[in-house]
């Protein structure tokens, strides 16, 4: 019902859209810029700093930030929630830990630390078997001061926020590589 088009342009950049279908076929409902892994595309390692290419489907919406409206579950980040990046049960899932010091013991992502990057954001089903070490933490998420990201997608906080109002569990994110010869 709702896709997110990112198009890769070269290096970190990309151009994205987001369309919704309605009654009268597929509409354009926003587009911009956005940023993409350090390294480009084609994911194949945890810490590759490449964007994986293909589909993805929504798991839930987060941020730091309270709900904007969200249609998609919604999780609030807070001091103790970690994008885990580490080998073993928790791999590729993020785990909001009651105790700080369950939460120390963990590799990862402290996602209240990454503001304004996780103000809001989506959880992708990128590796979704959690197998170590094929990637982690493959989110749609807003932009920050870097011109990249370790992997996921960054987008204007404007953007984001649109797409979290709007998108359900039939938000499709396709990841493509711009055809240079169309250009």
């Amino acid at each position: 019902r709702q896709l997110l088009e990112v198009k890769c342009t070269g290096g970190s950049n990309a151009e994205v859209k987001y369309y919704i279908k309605g009654t009268k076929g597929w509409r354009l409902r926003a587009r911009g810029q956005a940023f993409v892994g350090r390294d480009g595309t084609g994911k194949t390692r945890e810490g590759d700093a490449k964007t994986p290419l293909g589909e993805l489907k929504p798991l839930r919406a987060f941020g730091i930030l309270p709900d904007p409206g969200c249609t998609l579950p919604y999780l609030r980040v807070t001091p103790g929630t970690i994008a885990v990046d580490e080998e073993g049960p928790h791999y590729n899932r993020i785990i909001q830990f009651a105790r700080d010091a369950d939460a120390a013991a963990v590799s990862g992502e402290r996602m209240w630390e990454l503001s304004p990057e996780y103000d809001y954001g989506i959880e992708t089903d990128f590796n979704s078997a959690c197998i170590w070490p094929l990637g982690s933490a493959i989110f749609i998420h807003c932009k920050g001061a870097k011109t990249w990201t370790g992997g996921c997608v960054a987008l204007d906080k404007a953007l984001m926020k649109k797409i979290l109002r709007t998108a359900d569990n039939g938000l499709r994110i396709l990841i493509l590589q711009a055809n240079p010869e169309r250009q």
